[in-house]
């Protein structure tokens, strides 16, 4: 049988009828089958809009807590859909298969939603029109896309595999050792990185995303820097080459051929520099669904348009700040945001999460909050101030001194700068939710309970 044959619509359309039918028939078959079905497929996975009312009418009777025997279901559709339910139970032998039936189903559904998405996009006669269908095809595509369900049996197991020692963190790699060890950064995590103009915001974002791109596929999404300039701050910090000289095109022929000699070195890493005037959030996650990226940065958030008309700048950057947010949720994408910090009201003040400019829902968003600034603003050789202000998975609170060389576009933690004090171990506790035998009261139990009080201090 030949591909065209395999994948032609009337037979893509049969095997979708087919699955549907296995589900459907072990659902009125087997009550037992009623719950798994209900949260592997959805509504919209079955073609047919009989058998999307019968997954309603049985999906509604179970939720209400009633059996969904084929009685009820065909009293629930209006007493006509006798003959189908019938029909479905007789072409399902047994709800064994259920399992294998819903997968079916998922795959042969995604692929004719696909096509559905396809005909009207050859159809299409405006270029939104065009950018909606592509949205919604990479959000069918979204492997994150829906709701992750885990119960404590399964948590337990994964939470082992998860831990082990021996196997190695998939969190992402900073190249700067304090923050390799505090930021715990994974998939579906957004970073905001806030600085103030001329503190080597973008220099620094280009440095820590070469370095991740040794392992991840990066898109580096610029809204105020050409990628040409960005190749030649990238080229300048990893070949350690006079960025003034690069451009004002005067680099010598030694250093013309250290470039040359580190080609392998400037070309391994998976990162990729993009111009992107006027793309909304919903454009960012298109193209980097498409790109496969793991590691989206957006130099900077204040850039980005909102989708839609916004009455103030607040809203719109609020917008945009919850879209980065729900982006790497849905895709399980990092989400490295630069933004500006508004300037400090006295000299030499550090900025806090406040500082972040133009809205308040940055710092709700953020799993991680970097702050840069200049350790003595008046000074222009000054060192850099990098401050974790947030972190959800681990000691905020904490700051290092970084050296930032201008004419290589690079920075360097200070060696100089000393180790956080290290204060001794707790000695070991124990929980006080140990399993108690039967009848032993618990902490909580009345005559048994210590009060405990709140103090709060000015």
């Amino acid at each position: 049988m030949s591909d065209e044959k395999r994948t032609s619509p009337a037979l893509l359309s049969e095997q979708l009828t087919r699955a549907a039918a296995g589900v459907l028939g072990s659902m009125l078959i087997d009550e037992a089958a009623v719950g798994p079905m209900l949260l592997a497929l959805e509504e919209t996975d079955f073609q047919l809009p009989e058998h999307r009312s019968l997954f309603r009418a049985i999906r509604d009777l179970h939720g209400q807590g009633r059996p969904a025997d084929t009685i009820l279901v065909n009293e629930r559709l209006g007493g006509d859909y006798g003959p189908l339910i019938l029909a479905l139970m007789e072409a399902t032998p047994t709800a064994a298969n259920a399992g294998e039936y819903a997968r079916e189903l998922k795959r042969t559904s995604l692929l004719w939603q696909l096509r559905q998405l396809g005909d009207q996009l050859a159809q299409a006669e405006e270029a939104e029109a065009c950018r909606q269908l592509v949205d919604r095809a990479n959000l069918l595509l979204c492997q994150r896309a829906g709701v992750r369900r885990l119960d404590m049996r399964q948590g337990l197991k994964e939470f082992f595999l998860r831990h082990d020692p021996k196997r190695a963190r998939e969190v992402l790699p900073w190249g700067i050792p304090r923050l390799d060890e505090h930021l715990h950064v994974g998939p579906g995590d957004m970073v905001v990185i806030g600085g103030y103009a001329s503190a080597g915001k973008t220099a620094l974002a280009l440095q820590l995303a070469f370095h991740m791109a040794k392992t991840r596929r990066v898109g580096f999404f610029s809204y105020e820097t050409s990628a040409d300039k960005l190749h030649d701050r990238t080229v300048a910090c990893q070949a350690l080459a006079s960025y003034g000289r690069i451009m004002s095109d005067r680099l010598e022929k030694g250093e013309l051929a250290q470039i040359y000699d580190m080609r392998d070195h400037l070309t391994a890493p998976s990162l990729e520099l993009l111009e992107t005037g006027g793309m909304a959030v919903s454009a960012i996650g298109s193209y980097a669904m498409a790109r496969h990226y793991d590691v989206i940065v957006v130099d900077y958030l204040q850039k980005i348009p909102a989708a839609g008309r916004t009455a103030s700048d607040f809203e719109r950057v609020s917008q945009v700040s919850s879209g980065l947010q729900q982006l790497g949720r849905r895709t399980g994408k990092i989400v490295i945001a630069l933004s500006q910090l508004s300037r400090p009201e006295g000299d030499g003040k550090a900025p806090t999460m406040s500082s972040l400019r133009q809205s308040g829902q940055i710092e709700q968003d953020a799993d991680v909050v970097l702050l840069l600034y200049k350790e003595y603003p008046k000074e222009t050789f000054s060192r850099r101030c990098l401050d974790i202000a947030k972190n959800k998975d681990g000691l905020s609170g904490l700051g290092l001194l970084l050296h930032f060389d201008g004419d290589h576009q690079r920075f360097h933690q200070d060696g100089a700068q000393a180790a956080p004090e290290k204060k001794a171990s707790p000695a070991a506790q124990v929980s006080m939710f140990r399993p108690l035998p039967v009848g032993e009261p618990t902490p909580f139990d009345g005559e048994n309970r210590e009060e405990t009080q709140c103090v709060h201090t000015n």
